[in-house]
């Protein structure tokens, strides 16, 4: 449970950058992922991506490891007041857990609703690869592996603010584009299949036409329901560990 806390805080404060870093640098602008402005950048994008998650899953780990911290001060002094009162806190916990566990589960509109913000917000400040900016070479990543473009649709960044008509992708200068380079179709090394695609008035049929809104949202949720069903096993030791309790205040009786 330490592990799952210290683990959890250091990916909500540092660790979330160099997670993107293969995918990362496999988009083919010079990417310097030292670079402290762009690694901060990343690393907040993370953060309030997934908030909704982490940060329960910090308080839960503060309240694991606090009560552990308990039982282990109590272990050598076989107290039935401290014993009992560790078990309560410990069912507490484990409820607060399942609540938690369940409350994700059967209404996941709330994180739906926090991914789209995210993601709206991530278009609106799109620029442009060659940028360096974390937001673009983030919803750049985001477009490229869902195989989408804008929020509801390319459209988006044709009254963008911030969205250049220029970008410098593979060694190749494109001018006066429609729509980001990330907008168009590429293979595994991130290599465009067809450069005329974000002039976009071209013929290519590698464009992609479809908004990331939902594939995203619904992307977000999967995952964070594998992240949910792999914390059970913290409910199961800590179910044990009051078990065990249990156990000991039936021997103090």
């Amino acid at each position: 449970m330490n592990v799952l806390i210290m683990c959890t805080t250091v990916f909500w404060l540092k660790v979330s950058a160099y997670l993107l870093r293969p995918q990362v640098m496999k988009l083919k602008v010079p990417v310097n992922l030292n670079n402290v402005v762009l690694r901060s950048g990343l690393n907040y994008i993370m953060r309030n991506l997934l908030s909704p998650v982490t940060l329960p899953v910090i308080i839960m780990g503060i309240c694991y490891t606090s009560i552990c911290a308990f039982g282990f001060l109590i272990a050598y002094n076989r107290n039935t007041t401290n014993f009992l009162i560790y078990e309560v806190l410990f069912t507490v916990c484990v409820v607060s857990h399942l609540v938690m566990f369940v409350m994700f589960l059967k209404d996941p509109s709330s994180m739906h609703k926090h991914a789209k913000t995210e993601l709206e917000k991530l278009v609106k400040s799109y620029k442009s690869l060659s940028s360096m900016d974390a937001a673009s070479l983030f919803l750049g990543l985001i477009m490229i592996n869902l195989k989408c473009c804008g929020f509801t649709d390319p459209y988006d960044f044709f009254e963008s603010t911030y969205f250049t008509n220029e970008d410098i992708y593979d060694g190749v200068k494109y001018s006066l584009i429609s729509i980001p380079v990330a907008c168009c179709e590429m293979n595994n090394e991130y290599k465009m299949l067809d450069t005329e695609c974000p002039k976009w008035l071209s013929t290519s049929k590698h464009h992609f036409t479809v908004g990331c809104r939902d594939v995203f949202a619904d992307n977000c949720v999967q995952r964070i329901n594998t992240f949910l069903y792999a914390s059970l096993t913290v409910i199961f030791l800590a179910i044990i560990m009051t078990a065990c309790c249990v156990l000991i205040l039936k021997e103090l009786w």
